[in-house]
């Protein structure tokens, strides 16, 4: 019986009419249908109960007298947010969104962490929180209801149909994982699970973000992805190296432009970042090796444009200022006074700053005669 609801639209309605006219509550009857159709998604649910609850009770609700083409200049209008929720009003307004290429600004994000996960849609946010007896909480702007299932897998699944939507092609996306240290196995499966649903996906983004305390996430996932520009953070130390070896033999790490780390740890190889045009580093130690491969290397890339490096507080260093003079001094095309790197052979140049805030900032630009 189970399988009519799965490809008869018109039976699991009929259901769910029936427990709108019987006034049973909108949770329970959610719980009910669930019985019955397992893959029913929420959002598409709350809109026939609550259509039915209104008195409309047409089970073949459509849009039928609407020339395609007017539909198809409206749904164009249409932002992420509004296009996820018409989608569910029936399958000829799915089937015209799902037809129509769409480009989405602004940033779209999963945060996972041990006790919840949140996604963001530009500036509307979904919530799944873990509760006890294997259930999960969904909070969205318009309802909070208790759900049967894991949170986190949920979110991850929400997730990933739409950012491998086909014909949906996103700007900025953000993937985090946050998970305690005595959880780790939780983080893990959270990211095989998001990386089973991308596989066979290649999504091109312009900015891309892979946050957590280690480089496993990025490793995993970056393959499925296309880059100008990645974000990423490692705040443990890197005890397997060999995630970063696998990641820098990527043509996804070769094609980026441009790099945003926030922390960067001791061990991590900062010439692994050289071929960018740009980076940007939010916590990094600058250490004398550091700074003698970005004169000897980095100085040298054709590509390379502008550095900016946020000095990690080090008391026992000597300060940045006299170490990048002394590090740069070793070579007579360094000037001192003026923080200007002659490059041999050009008209080029580097120019260092070196502006204070609460800790010093390494700015370091190529500039171009």
């Amino acid at each position: 019986m189970s399988d009519v609801f799965q490809t008869n639209e018109i039976a699991y309605r009929a259901c769910i009419l029936y427990e709108a006219v019987r006034k049973t509550p909108i949770e329970e009857a959610y719980k009910n249908m669930k019985e019955v159709k397992p893959t029913m998604e929420y959002s598409d649910f709350e809109y026939w109960y609550y259509r039915f609850s209104d008195g409309n009770h047409d089970l073949t609700h459509g849009f039928s007298d609407m020339p395609l083409e007017v539909a198809d200049n409206i749904v164009g209008y249409l932002g992420l947010v509004d296009k996820l929720a018409a989608r569910k009003v029936c399958r000829n307004m799915r089937a015209v969104i799902d037809e129509q290429a769409s480009r989405f600004g602004g940033e779209v994000e999963i945060s996972i962490t041990g006790k919840d996960c949140k996604i963001h849609y530009l500036s509307e946010e979904i919530k799944y929180s873990a509760q006890e007896n294997g259930n999960y909480l969904l909070e969205t702007p318009r309802k909070t209801m208790s759900l049967k299932g894991d949170h986190s897998i949920a979110a991850i699944e929400e997730f990933a149909s739409v950012i491998t939507h086909p014909k949906w092609s996103f700007e900025d996306v953000t993937i985090v994982f946050y998970e305690e240290d005595s959880h780790r196995e939780n983080e893990r499966k959270s990211i095989l699970s998001l990386n089973s649903l991308l596989s066979n996906n290649k999504i091109h983004v312009e900015y891309l973000s892979i946050n957590a305390r280690t480089l496993e996430p990025l490793a995993t996932l970056l393959s499925h992805f296309e880059t100008d520009f990645l974000g990423f953070d490692c705040s443990s130390p890197m005890v397997d190296t060999d995630l970063l070896q696998g990641i820098v033999k990527m043509d996804q790490w070769k094609k980026v432009k441009g790099f945003y780390a926030g922390s960067l740890p001791d061990e991590f190889p900062i010439e692994s970042l050289f071929h960018a045009r740009e980076c940007y580093v939010h916590n990094v130690n600058i250490t004398e090796d550091r700074l003698m491969k970005i004169r000897d290397v980095l100085f040298k890339t054709p590509t390379f444009e502008i550095w900016k490096l946020y000095d990690r507080n080090n008391e026992n260093r000597e300060e940045l200022p006299v170490l990048i003079d002394r590090v740069m001094g070793a070579h007579d095309a360094y000037n001192s006074h003026d923080k200007v790197y002659r490059i041999e052979n050009s008209k080029d140049y580097i120019q260092i700053s070196i502006p204070r805030l609460r800790n010093y900032q390494l700015r370091i630009q190529r500039m171009r005669s």
